[in-house]
């Protein structure tokens, strides 16, 4: 199904309305976890959610991504391949269970780490179901369903945790709370596919469509599998390297640097059907993957940049106990990361679609063994020289994203990217680069002042410097309000 102009902008929106609400919860995650644990027991729960994520891959086997593709291009199988997603994974999620539980007690003998992670190995078969669903629910583009989930998932987990903190909770609780919205998001989507599907479905697994899913989801997997290893495994080394409260220094930084890829996220799940419904048609593929490129990099930039000019304001301003001074640092070079992981996010988004998933995959697991490499010698080197392992695992991360980029951006077919997108850059960052000279100059200010002028002028310098055109900006305007269809984008 095409995609057109008014259609990818109103189901931004959508999920966007969702995320506005998502954001403040993720927001206040970030901002009272580590008031409320403090450095140790925040790095004991970054732990056990990076070690039981990285174990949980077992249950996906790249079934999630392959199955939205196929949905989006043949609608009519919806029920049958997503009920043979749905029993894999309840086999494999039973096995990525059985392997967390044993796997902690020989990572580690902290009690309050291992019951963290038998906790949230609880929460691995919601977690690969739900996955599922959602990916169904995706093929068919049904964003207000995963406007919900996304609602029910995190600001449900914001809500839960945070009540559970403020009543004494500690760590554990931390880690009910997530398994609870977990599975409260699984029981929700589960209903938009009942609806999707209909009541006269055969309900039984079949094995061609079972080797069909195997089959094709394994480019997919692996690039999930590197995709998580070099995600994740920076909080499981730290642990290994330094202490708990090193993990919890990291942890925020990353919780706050984060915060901002919902955009690329909403971007990436409205135009992943796309791409895949329209890769014969050369001209709106492109089209699609231009505007996907300018609308991450158009809010990214200030954001990257204000995260690195006022990375200390920000620490001070949310009330942090003083241990997580030693977070700012990594907040500053862990910055870049959120407008290399959009971009990267539309490259891998097009690289699949384009049936380009196994070189994707081979780039992302060489990052996947250059990052643990890496990350050994820079997190020992980091936790020597300044006794902040977190500042090696920074660095490594922003990296790790750099070659990715490049390696995307060598595998690209011709055409899709070109001067267009070099030129949509380029005005991003003279946009980017006044808004910084104003930061810098109301430093002096509070910090809400000093972001609403970073703010105001990056949209008036963007507007000057053609980043984005006073034309577009009325069109958006007219498709929020839907007073008239908008006309077709030129190429």
């Amino acid at each position: 199904m095409p995609l057109s102009p008014s259609h990818f902008i109103r189901s931004i929106l959508t999920l966007g309305a969702a995320q506005i609400l998502t954001w403040i919860g993720g927001a206040a995650m970030a901002v009272l976890l580590p008031r409320y644990l403090g450095d140790a027991n925040l790095g004991k729960v970054a732990f056990g959610l990076a070690f039981t994520a990285l174990v949980g891959l077992v249950a996906d086997l790249g079934t999630a991504t392959f199955l939205t593709k196929e949905v989006a291009r043949n609608r009519e199988r919806i029920a049958t391949l997503t009920i043979n997603t749905l029993a894999m994974r309840v086999v494999l999620g039973g096995i990525g269970i059985a392997s967390a539980v044993i796997g902690v007690n020989v990572a580690t003998t902290d009690p309050v780490s291992r019951e963290i992670v038998y906790v949230l190995s609880g929460g691995m078969l919601a977690i690969a179901l739900s996955n599922a669903v959602v990916a169904a629910l995706q093929g068919l583009q049904l964003i207000k369903a995963l406007a919900v989930f996304s609602l029910v998932t995190k600001l449900g987990y914001a809500a839960i945790a945070l009540g559970a903190l403020v009543g004494g909770a500690g760590p554990i609780e931390v880690a009910v709370a997530w398994v609870v919205s977990q599975t409260l998001g699984l029981l929700v989507v589960s209903v938009y596919l009942a609806r999707a599907i209909g009541r006269h479905v055969r309900l039984v697994p079949d094995w061609p469509t079972l080797r069909l899913l195997f089959l094709g989801g394994l480019p997919f997997f692996v690039w999930q599998a590197a995709l998580m290893v070099y995600g994740q495994v920076d909080a499981v080394l730290l642990s290994f390297l330094t202490q708990d409260a090193v993990v919890g220094w990291y942890s925020a930084a990353y919780r706050i640097v984060t915060i901002p890829l919902f955009l690329p996220t909403i971007i990436m799940t409205v135009i992943f059907p796309a791409m895949a419904s329209t890769s014969g048609d050369t001209r709106q593929f492109s089209t699609i993957a231009r505007r996907a490129i300018h609308v991450v990099l158009l809010p990214s930039v200030p954001m990257v940049l204000g995260i690195i000019l006022l990375a200390d304001k920000l620490i001070a301003f949310m009330g942090y106990p003083d241990a997580f001074e030693h977070s700012i640092a990594p907040m500053i070079l862990l910055a870049p990361h959120i407008v290399l992981v959009g971009v990267n996010m539309v490259v891998g988004t097009v690289l699949q679609t384009r049936d380009l998933q196994r070189n994707w995959a081979i780039a992302g697991v060489v990052a996947a063994v250059l990052n643990p490499l890496l990350n050994l010698p820079a997190i020992t080197f980091s936790q020597a020289q300044f006794g902040n392992g977190a500042i090696g695992a920074s660095v490594v991360t922003t990296l790790t994203e750099v070659f990715m980029l490049c390696a995307g951006l060598c595998l690209l077919p011709r055409g899709v990217l070109g001067r267009q997108t070099a030129m949509d850059v380029t005005r991003c960052l003279a946009a980017g680069l006044v808004m910084a000279v104003a930061v810098v100059l109301g430093r002096s200010l509070p910090l809400v002042l000093d972001v609403a002028l970073g703010a105001l002028t990056y949209a008036v310098a963007a507007v000057a410097v053609g980043a984005v055109s006073v034309p577009e900006l009325r069109q958006a305007v007219q498709l929020v309000l839907r007073r008239e269809p908008a006309p077709q984008l030129a190429a």
